[in-house]
């Protein structure tokens, strides 16, 4: 039998934390949701219509 336990690194051993995501995500990842306008949704459209054709 094996009594041998796997070493808890820092992030493991701290996830009953409310913040324990933030500490695993860099700082220049947006924490924010900012809902897609228009325009940008458009242009996606745009841009997806323009690879599924290009693939034909």
């Amino acid at each position: 039998m094996d009594d041998r336990k796997t070493p808890a690194t820092d992030t493991v051993a701290n996830t009953e934390d409310e913040d324990w995501v933030d500490r695993l995500v860099p700082g220049c990842v947006p924490r924010d949701f900012a809902e897609p306008t228009p325009e940008l949704t458009e242009r996606v459209a745009c841009g997806l219509r323009r690879l599924t054709d290009e693939a034909k």
